[in-house]
């Protein structure tokens, strides 16, 4: 799964590069709540907007802590 990720990074960084876009707008991070069937979804999604935040991001803390402002119901349990 995260080598299949990081794949996926490098090919959009690529992309980026030949369009010379600075930054592509991401879609709104849904809450999660627990269901098993959103879980890869959800954590593809936090995984994409730590990559495009780069630096306000950095540390591994500041990662999780911003992943647990999406959770809600079972999952912040």
């Amino acid at each position: 799964m995260v080598n299949y990720l990081q794949d996926n990074n490098r090919i959009l960084k690529e992309r980026i590069n030949r369009i010379r876009a600075a930054k592509i707008k991401l879609p709104l991070i849904k809450q999660f709540s627990g269901e098993k069937l959103k879980l890869k979804g959800f954590l593809t999604q936090i995984y994409f907007k730590v990559v495009q935040e780069g630096a306000k991001l950095a540390i591994l803390l500041d990662q999780v802590a911003y992943a647990g402002l999406f959770l809600m119901g079972r999952a912040l349990k």
